[in-house]
């Protein structure tokens, strides 16, 4: 029978866990002290530990430090059980290897819910070999030896083409390696373990030098299920392996994981009303995280993950609108559904809290049965979504097993006869791209047709708008003007795009006309009518001589269009403006425009010249369709582009136009 340790000096406590493991087919060891739970451990194996913060001999998060330090208890599952109003304590616990906490008054459901989740066969215990990469000697080993101690065989390699090897090899249980590498970053080696159908549903944890949300957006976008920076204590690292490999058991163990127990963060100032709410909900059998302030929300989330957010509005520091907003804007809290409250009732309030991501927006005034419902009605909306996107994946992975495996057998029945099949293929190569060709000539039809198409409503919206403005009058309040304002402000925008996409649409059909352009009197003329629309700006202009290309010189006057005034837009919050045009003096000689602005993360080079990608929100307005257009100019000259940056720091376009 699998052994459960409960320590907890309150005898009520004891007696009402020990009653619902028995209930549940485990069998419970009760202790009140340290003491005794040392003594049980030592003579039982425990197979999870339920581990009170405040007891008479000692501190309950640093017995549970003491626990993850010792080898033979570094992989307990450890429950953490406290009052729910010391958040610290929470935080403290989590921070230091819980596996979850649950705060006092507790419902037993969910408490025995939890222990089957954490105890589940291959969910803990044991030694998983571990694949630890990075090309620093010196770190790679005492990573190595840490990971050892933690109990996980160890096995390492130096770089990413050595650590592909080995995978293939050994099929690690896991794989820390490191962002950067001199052969290939740890986002390549990711993607490429990704692309192994052997290998795809190995966790992977990416080390970075960088603390910003970027880095963490790029390390999530190459596929790693977590990141962790080079600098952090050893023990983040060692944390964050144990909860992936938990995870990805878990996850394999038990695919209706979604229907599980829900955890709700619920956040106010006032306590009596967050002792009404947090009572509604326990009762419909949710576990209840209580956070007096947005402050502590938000250093909760960073240790526990929920399945639904409940902010009051109005609190002292941080407001419940900028709680939801860094909430919202935290790549792995994003999709968690927010629910905002509030007392007062308006308009604009609400407008607000959508604008800033909430999914829902309640009055307090309506009860706190009302909010529970609305709760309830979140968390059973993004159960769906979770359930249909498994769905989703499974049917996919489905749908590629079997292409990897048509794709094998066509190679093995294919090999008696290559010469054939050669010839073969690059007959319906060249047939596959006449046909790609014609799609692409019927897409950009389509384009130019459906950009035509949308003139007229959108004529129609910005007319009606402009005569509802005219005829209202002085009649207006601000408000309606202000929405009316914004109205025009969108057509205008929608417009400007429409034009993009024609734009982009007809390069694709002209010809090329080569001939001898002076790229530099281009630039300067570009810049000239950017000093016009924009007489208060100070931008330092840079233009070298001898900018002389072989190009269309209509194309070239909208490929300098959209690289010069977008040098221009970024450097608009710069202080010392510069902006500069030139070319590099090797055998290639590739053009470039440099500028000292807002610049960009280099992991989304790639992205930057495909069709509305948008690297600065709103900050920056613009149609998202600007380096599309450049790249398909470069591209009919035949020649290439690519771009380099950094965030705060600048960007630099390099562009060849071969003869």
């Amino acid at each position: 029978m699998i052994e459960i340790l409960v320590v907890d000096d309150s005898y009520t406590v004891r007696m009402d866990l020990g009653d619902a493991l028995t209930a549940a087919g485990f069998r419970p060891l009760l202790a009140s002290t340290l003491a005794e739970a040392r003594e049980l451990l030592r003579t039982h194996i425990v197979a999870l530990a339920i581990l009170d913060v405040r007891l008479p001999d000692g501190d309950g998060v640093e017995f549970l430090h003491e626990l993850r330090a010792d080898p033979r208890s570094a992989l307990l599952p450890v429950l953490m059980l406290s009052s729910e109003a010391e958040v610290a304590d929470r935080i403290r616990g989590l921070q230091q290897g819980a596996n979850d906490y649950v705060g006092k008054p507790y419902d037993t459901a969910f408490v025995t819910a939890r222990i089957r989740d954490l105890v589940a066969p291959g969910s803990h215990g044991g030694s998983s070999l571990v694949l630890v990469v990075d090309d620093s000697v010196t770190f790679r080993e005492a990573l190595a030896a840490e990971v050892t101690r933690a109990g996980y065989e160890v096995i390492t390699a130096a770089t990413g083409a050595e650590a592909l090897r080995i995978a293939a090899a050994r099929r690690p249980a896991a794989i820390i390696v490191d962002g950067v590498m001199p052969d290939m970053g740890g986002d390549v080696v990711i993607r490429r373990i990704r692309l192994d159908p052997a290998l795809r549903g190995t966790p992977c944890l990416l080390l970075t030098g960088s603390d910003d949300a970027a880095a963490e957006i790029g390390a999530l976008d190459a596929g790693a299920d977590a990141f962790a920076r080079k600098e952090s204590d050893v023990d983040i690292v060692i944390a964050r392996l144990a909860a992936m490999l938990r995870s990805a058991t878990s996850t394999a163990a038990d695919p209706q994981s979604v229907l599980g127990p829900k955890r709700v963060l619920v956040v106010d100032d006032n306590e009596d009303y967050l002792d009404l709410i947090a009572e509604e909900l326990r009762r419909d059998g949710y576990d209840v995280v209580q956070a007096a302030s947005g402050e502590q929300a938000i250093e909760l989330l960073a240790v526990q993950a929920v399945d639904c957010v409940v902010v009051d509005t109005v609190m002292p520091g941080l407001s419940g609108i900028e709680t939801c907003r860094r909430i919202k804007h935290a790549p792995s809290l994003r999709d968690t559904p927010l629910i905002l409250m509030t007392s007062r009732d308006g308009r604009d309030v609400i407008l607000e809290a959508f604008a800033e991501g909430a999914d829902d927006f309640v009055s307090k005034n309506l009860g706190v049965d009302v909010v529970a419902a609305r709760v309830k009605a979140q968390i059973r909306r993004k159960r769906f979504s979770d359930e249909h996107r498994h769905v989703r994946e499974r049917l996919l992975r489905s749908e590629t097993e079997a292409a990897e495996a048509r794709a094998a057998r066509q190679l093995a029945e294919t090999r008696a006869a290559l010469a054939e099949q050669l010839a073969r293929s690059n007959f319906e190569l060249a047939a596959s791209n006449r046909q790609l060709a014609a799609a692409n000539r019927e897409l950009e039809a389509f384009s130019y047709s459906v950009s035509h198409d949308l003139r007229t409503p959108l004529r129609a919206i910005r007319s009606f708008t402009q005569m509802l403005e005219e005829d209202a009058g002085p009649q207006l309040d601000e408000t309606s003007r202000d929405h009316l304002n914004r109205v025009l402000a969108a057509t205008a925008r929608m417009s400007d795009l429409i034009d993009a996409l024609l734009e982009l649409s007809r390069i694709s059909r002209v010809a090329i006309q080569r001939s001898a352009v002076d790229l530099g009197a281009i630039a300067s003329a570009v810049v000239d009518e950017l000093r016009v629309r924009d007489p208060e700006r100070q931008v330092e202009v840079v233009i070298a001589p001898n900018l002389v290309a072989s190009a269309d010189p209509r194309l070239a006057r909208a490929l300098l269009d959209n690289l010069v005034g977008n040098a221009w837009k970024f450097t608009s919050k710069t202080p010392a403006a510069r902006i500069e045009v030139g070319v590099t003096d090797d055998a290639e000689r590739a053009y470039f425009v440099r500028d000292n602005g807002a610049g960009f993360a280099i992991a989304h080079a790639a992205k930057l010249f495909a069709p509305f990608q948008r690297l600065h929100g709103t900050d920056f307005a613009g149609t998202g369709v600007g380096l599309a257009t450049v790249r398909r100019i470069v591209e009919r000259h035949g020649g290439r582009i690519w771009a380099d940056g950094e965030v705060g720091a600048g960007a630099t376009f390099w562009f060849t136009l071969p003869n």
